[in-house]
């Protein structure tokens, strides 16, 4: 019985803090559009900078514990306290005065019962009731407009229930988050639950509508993932030469990206100079080098002076060789938004380079050093009149390509107000960065500007946007993002709601439903443009 209620309390630590489940997509409200949208786009796989701090911590809490447990007579020992540290990467000022502001956020503080001694099952049950029936009356004195905070005590009372044992109660709670908040609805654990379900409470369930359209669409949405991932781990080299179409499917399958027009452009670059088929041998040297890339970017431990200066959701995408700059001599840190330079030389340190929104002129040049010309990239921002110098050597040209290919795709996401655009520039200059390593010849920076898509654009078919357009335009948004070709919009629906968060009647905001072909369909909160619900399938009929 303490075991039951200790891993009842670990159970809700855990559940609350799991990244991206549950009540951490309550940070999504505190996003940028731009942010939310690189969540639900595909990204490749990177340590954001808040998993970063998060694994610095972690670390130290371990070596820390280690530590400890290895000195003799602990009881006998008084540790001095820790300062208390932070989790978050933004520095959360409480308080007015000295230019501190206070939160705008107000919290609602629920009490949970009082734990009853001796813990015998009859006192562990009787907690698990007075906790269920706490969360019921809080449930229905709140009023309807309050949404959010009716969402947060649903979630609970579902827990309370699943520890009871009571599953379909459960499974009606959290069918509830449909009407509050998708945002923190827990698809694993619904998932989990369903299947376990008892065959009778199965029979049950199907007979109440609301619960068999949750059980039919989380288990939909569980096949799509396992055939995904099936591919992916069942993923084999080839082993023998591979036509475009034979390609495009092996690359899918890699898990690598999964954009047709994309996997065509990486063919091209794969294929410069020679017959248009590709040999195991650049297929396995490609990947080979896509996955060490990655590895490698799983590992990079930025210092916590380093961190603060970033947004927690950037990655670190690719770092240069250590170079010589006129801000002077560090590595060049590429993430999503930004340029700077990782300084060498005692502690290391952090200066800005340039936002690539910031970006005015990119040049690859030389400069003259004794005898020799050494290859030199340039950067000139809006915002500063010195120009940015890095002697890059070797590495120059590619730098060159993905500073234009980010700056390029930033420009036009900013233009069109779509951030898909940010998200397939970063794919593309990920893309050159590996046909590099890979060909490892005199032609590979020509074959990766096969895969400046966004600078070519933006030279050769200038993407002009009308001034009238421009300003009436809020946001571009896209049903078929992360799916590997654009689908087809059979219907769409506008169901009008409020859009003042402070007026809305039981979440009652306007959406935007988009059914795609196949009977898929994607939900867009009007109130925000962002994606509330990603692709949950109703059959295969045209809806």
């Amino acid at each position: 019985q303490v075991l039951e209620t200790y891993m009842f309390h670990s159970f809700l630590k855990a559940r609350l803090n799991r990244k991206m489940d549950a009540f951490a997509r309550l940070d999504l409200s505190t996003q940028s559009e731009e942010d939310r949208l690189d969540l639900m786009l595909f990204t490749p796989r990177r340590l954001t900078i808040e998993k970063m701090a998060s694994k610095r911590i972690s670390a130290e809490r371990k070596a820390s514990r280690r530590m400890v447990i290895s000195m003799p007579n602990l009881q006998d020992i008084k540790l001095p306290e820790s300062p208390t540290r932070n989790s978050s990467l933004r520095k959360v000022e409480t308080g007015v005065g000295k230019g501190r502001l206070t939160p705008s956020k107000s919290i609602t503080t629920f009490k949970i019962p009082e734990i009853h001694f001796p813990l015998m099952f009859q006192c562990v049950h009787s907690y698990y009731t007075d906790f269920f029936n706490h969360l019921s009356k809080a449930i229905s004195t709140l009023p309807p407009e309050n949404s959010a905070l009716l969402a947060r005590y649903f979630y609970l009372r579902g827990l309370v229930s699943l520890m009871q044992g009571k599953l379909l109660n459960a499974l009606s709670d959290f069918q509830n988050l449909e009407k509050t908040d998708l945002r923190i609805f827990p698809t694993d654990l619904v998932r989990k639950i369903v299947e376990t379900l008892p065959r009778s409470e199965r029979l049950q369930a199907d007979r109440k509508p609301e619960l068999k359209r949750l059980i039919s669409r989380v288990m939909e949405k569980q096949r799509e993932v396992l055939k995904i991932d099936d591919h992916v781990k069942n993923f084999e080299l080839p082993k023998t030469h591979m036509q475009l179409d034979d390609f495009v499917k092996r690359i899918q399958e890699s898990g690598i990206v999964r954009d047709i027009d994309t996997i065509h452009r990486l063919f091209d670059a794969l294929t410069v100079g020679q017959q248009k088929q590709i040999d195991p041998e650049t297929f396995r040297d490609f990947y080979n080098y896509w996955k060490e890339t990655e590895a490698e970017a799983q590992e990079v431990n930025l210092p916590p002076a380093v961190i603060e200066h970033l947004d927690k959701n950037e990655c670190v995408y690719k770092l240069s060789c250590s170079v010589k700059t006129s801000y002077g001599v560090g590595k060049i840190a590429l993430t999503q938004k930004r340029l700077f330079l990782l300084t060498e030389g005692g502690r290391p340190g952090y200066v800005p380079i340039a936002a690539f929104r910031d970006i005015e002129d990119v040049k690859s040049t030389t400069v003259a050093f004794l005898l020799l010309r050494i290859p030199t990239l340039r950067i000139k921002t809006l915002s500063k009149k010195e120009v940015f110098e890095a002697n890059l050597k070797t590495e120059c040209d590619l730098w060159y390509l993905i500073v234009k290919e980010m700056w390029a795709g930033k420009k036009m996401a900013y233009d069109h107000k779509d951030p898909q655009y940010t998200q397939q520039a970063l794919t593309n200059v990920l893309l050159m960065d590996a046909v590099v390593g890979a060909l490892q010849s005199s032609k590979s920076i020509y074959a990766a500007s096969k895969l400046s898509y966004f600078d070519k654009m933006k030279n050769e078919v200038p993407m002009m946007v009308p001034k009238t357009t421009s300003e009436t335009l809020k946001h571009k948004i896209n049903p078929s993002a992360g799916e590997a070709f654009p689908r087809a919009i059979d219907v769409l629906l506008y169901t009008p709601g409020h859009l003042d968060p402070s007026e809305r009647l039981d979440n009652a905001h306007p959406k935007l439903w988009c059914a795609l072909n196949e009977g898929k369909v994607v939900v867009f909160d009007a109130s925000t443009w962002s994606i509330q619900q990603h692709c949950f399938k109703m059959g295969r009929s045209k809806l």
